[in-house]
């Protein structure tokens, strides 16, 4: 019998803002909605000059209860909710980006490919790793224990990834499906792509980022020397919004 499991109030949907420009995002892999949090209500909100847009924040998923639940998803359910928060968003909007942290970048990545988008906002992507021990470990998921987390590497003292502390190999290697599918869709992306990245990152190396710019036509990239990989919860966090809306703007 399946147990049933609340989900946490910082795993919940979020929708605010409102007009005519809409941003659907994407959290990280293990991660919640809270991850992007800060993120999104900067974009949503008005600010000074800033008008605010219409964002959209789905649950991926397997995300937000207790990691037994992720093990029992797979990438094109992620991707599923967030091509839904998309139709959701153009049925409204005359312009819609989309943005992305870490796992979240590959699924914006995905979707850029497959629907028109006016642009493609990612912290810290991740569509690839040259961590050796992933491959062998994938081929054989079944059979491993759960292992440690990896939410949290934040440079700013005092604060937490709201994220699971275990994940199942299992879900690796349904992220390791994702990377490979992203990384063949990079030449079909419409737009232009913002791509902030932490000059230190201890989750993602620089495998993504390479493939990104090899791949991709129009790259714009903005370096986060403050942050490591959760820049959406550290220093650069004010960074991101405004280049954001730097970019945004730029759009029409």
């Amino acid at each position: 019998m399946a147990t049933f499991r609340a989900v946490r109030d910082e795993a919940r949907p979020y929708r605010g803002g409102d007009g005519g420009i809409g941003v659907v995002m994407a959290h990280g892999f293990t991660s919640t909605v809270g991850g992007v949090l800060p993120w999104a209500r900067g974009l949503a909100e008005r600010d000074g000059g800033w008008p605010g847009v219409r964002v959209v924040v789905p649950r991926l998923p397997g995300h937000g209860t207790h990691w037994r639940d992720l093990a029992r998803t797979r990438w094109w359910d992620w991707f599923n909710a967030l091509e839904d928060a998309y139709l959701e968003l153009a049925a409204s909007c005359h312009t819609v980006h989309v943005a992305g942290l870490s796992m979240g970048g590959a699924l914006a990545l995905q979707l850029a490919a497959r629907q028109p988008v006016a642009g493609t906002l990612l912290v810290n992507p991740s569509i690839g790793t040259r961590d050796w021990r992933v491959a062998p470990a994938v081929r054989v998921h079944r059979l491993l224990p759960s292992q440690r987390g990896i939410a949290s590497d934040i440079a700013k003292p005092g604060v937490e990834e709201p994220a699971y502390s275990r994940f199942s190999v299992t879900s690796l290697a349904t992220l390791q499906d994702l990377w490979t599918d992203t990384q063949q869709r990079l030449p079909q992306v419409g737009g232009a792509v913002l791509l902030m990245t932490s000059t230190v990152d201890h989750v993602v190396d620089t495998t993504s980022r390479e493939l990104i710019r090899q791949n991709v036509p129009d790259v714009r990239d903005v370096e986060l020397g403050r942050s490591y990989h959760v820049a959406t919860l550290d220093h650069d966090a004010e960074l991101i919004v405004a280049e954001s809306r730097r970019f945004i703007t730029a759009a029409g």
